[in-house]
């Protein structure tokens, strides 16, 4: 779905209801959207960002060990 869909979409349940429907229906339309789209909530963002974090330490380590292990072995 593209978001000129979406916007599509909202502009059908917005001239389709009114009042308290109204929320309702845009709050429905856009979770199937936004479903349908590929993105992340933040939470899931801030986990993935927190996990590479940690990826990018242990890589760091391990890539100092190997420099003083060639060092050494040249050395």
């Amino acid at each position: 779905m593209t978001l000129d869909e979406l916007v599509a979409q909202l502009r059908e349940a917005m001239s389709a209801n009114a009042g308290a429907d109204l929320q309702k229906n845009l709050r429905a339309t856009l979770a199937a959207g936004l479903a349908k789209l590929d993105v992340v909530t933040r939470q899931e963002f801030d986990i993935q960002r927190e996990m590479l974090d940690a990826l990018r330490a242990q890589i760091d380590a391990l890539s100092a060990q190997v420099d003083a292990l060639e060092a050494k072995k040249k050395g």
